[in-house]
């Protein structure tokens, strides 16, 4: 699991540190802890916001007592799925969370003894944990490339997954968003467990249950979205919404 903890205090920033790591040798798993100091040092990974599963957030940063609801939605940005923590020396703060519109797994106050501060985040681990071992049932694709995961949506949402022209350059396009990511069109088809992903060409995968039509030399989604398909792509969507049809009769 990979971690990324935004923490301006040198003190606080050893304490969660050490935390997480002896909860992951308590747990017997692999933790990956990545600290940003300031808003400026989460920048260096800010390409990268969606290959972390869990995130711990001080409010308080750069004189800003609400940088980290800032951060926050930043994030969902980029990751509508991931899970927050905030962590605030004043308890007070937590109502704060209701303005930004954000669901947070869980609000830590760095006053509380160290037994119930480890249970917090102890808990929120094992939350996250639970998350990722029933991810097959929530319907989720996720993507790993280089060890690591890349992202993670519902395949509801996913559309099509197409080449950029740049080496190992992939583009993403989901219903409300799209994204650039490293991979190879033949890795994620390997990991489309439910085998919904379809090459409409060399250049792109599809998702099949979003495909409304196939039209002359294109495919063609529900939400009216198209892309070229080549003749041999488009001849084995056809027969995967034939087949489509025939299942939902």
């Amino acid at each position: 699991m990979r971690v990324l903890v935004l923490e301006d205090d040198d003190a606080q920033q050893g304490r969660i540190e050490t935390a997480l790591l002896d909860i992951a040798k308590t747990m017997r798993i692999k933790l990956h802890v990545d600290i940003a100091k300031s808003y400026r040092d989460l920048q260096v990974y800010q390409n990268f916001l969606d290959h972390y599963q869990l995130y711990f957030l001080d409010l308080e940063v750069d004189n800003d007592r609400e940088m980290g609801f800032k951060v926050a939605k930043e994030i969902r940005e980029h990751d509508p799925y991931t899970s927050l923590v905030f962590v605030s020396a004043l308890s007070e703060s937590a109502t704060l969370a209701f303005r930004y519109h954000l669901s947070a797994l869980d609000f830590i106050v760095k006053d509380h003894n160290e037994e119930v501060y480890r249970d917090q985040i102890r808990s929120c681990v094992e939350h996250v944990l639970h998350h990722n071992h029933l991810t097959e049932e929530r319907n989720l694709f996720t993507y790993m490339h280089d060890g690591r995961q890349s992202f993670s949506v519902p395949y509801r949402d996913l559309l099509a997954i197409e080449t950029t022209g740049d080496s190992h350059r992939l583009k993403l396009y989901c219903t409300n968003s799209s994204k650039i990511f490293y991979g190879s069109l033949a890795e994620i088809v390997e990991q489309d467990r439910k085998h919904q992903l379809e090459y409409a060409s060399r250049f792109l995968l599809v998702n099949i249950d979003n495909v409304k039509e196939c039209l002359k030399g294109e495919v063609v989604f529900l939400d009216g979205m198209s892309f070229p398909a080549s003749r041999t792509g488009q001849r084995t969507l056809k027969k995967r919404l034939v087949a489509r049809e025939e299942t939902d009769r």
